[in-house]
């Protein structure tokens, strides 16, 4: 299971695990465990059995599952945010804000045009950054409906471009996770303890090539709180076109299926 978790961790787009465990492989841990318990003997292979299967239970059921409050509904506008810099997003309806390449004053979109702001748990999360890679091989569909990707976290700006696969990286927005504005997006002390437990061990060890995944562990340690995963299409006037809503971090949606709810706005 460690080594897997590694596996996961350093190479999420070549080790990539269910997005939804069985309900009876759940059912199955639990009976060995209350078998484990009840055991009148326990000798150190009983012992490292149940601390195995404590792993396992955390790693695949742990608090930071997250589950998503009352959000703005289809034909809607996208509530504003707040950003890590105190400024909002979108601000007076122009969805250009904090978008590169727009000039002011001018449509950043020409007609029947779109968003798909995507909100990714963190660099650290294994599932996001799987869903980064989808995104970029996906991102020709984008282009040919005209429809700007934007990607939302509460870490730094600058970590998300450096793990895009593709050229052209996407806009990036860094969301405070204090904000009152924030609180439906945001779930509080959601990072792993693992992480913020070993994040600085993981900075001292990482090679070169991992230098930037052990940077976000010392991020994601820092603070504790870490946007749940959503994705939001958006007309040019900023009101809702489709959204989705995973009831789980493990669930974020492939970046294939959220590409291919462009043709929603031509409807």
């Amino acid at each position: 299971m460690p080594i897997w978790m590694l596996l996961r961790f350093f190479l999420p787009a070549r080790f990539a695990g269910e997005q939804w465990e069985p309900k009876g492989f759940a059912v199955q841990l639990i009976g060995l465990a209350i078998t484990l318990l009840t055991a009148s003997e326990q000798s150190l292979p009983l012992q490292l059995s149940l601390y195995n299967l404590f792993v396992v239970l955390v790693y695949f059921f742990h608090w930071s599952a997250l589950n998503h409050p009352v959000m703005q509904s289809i034909d809607q506008k996208i509530p504003s945010l707040t950003l890590a810099d105190g400024s909002c997003w979108p601000s007076a309806g122009l969805l250009s804000d904090h978008c590169e390449n727009d000039s002011e004053g001018e449509s950043p979109l020409e007609a029947n045009g779109g968003y798909l702001v995507v909100f990714l748990r963190g660099t650290f999360c294994a599932d996001s950054r799987a869903q980064l890679y989808q995104l970029a091989q996906g991102q020709y569909r984008l282009e040919k409906n005209n429809v700007k990707l934007v990607l939302v976290s509460t870490e730094p700006a600058e970590r998300w471009p450096q793990l895009w696969p593709g050229e052209s990286a996407p806009a990036v927005l860094q969301l405070s996770s204090s904000a009152p504005a924030n609180r439906a997006f945001i779930a509080p002390a959601s990072v792993p303890i693992w992480f913020r437990l070993l994040g600085p061990w993981v900075r001292r060890w990482a090679g070169s090539g991992q230098v930037r995944c052990a940077d976000s562990v010392t991020a994601a340690a820092s603070g504790g709180a870490a946007c749940r995963p959503s994705a939001w299409l958006l007309d040019d006037a900023g009101y809702i076109v489709w959204r989705y809503l995973p009831g789980n971090y493990r669930m974020p949606g492939s970046g294939e299926f959220l590409c291919g709810q462009v043709s929603r706005l031509e409807d």
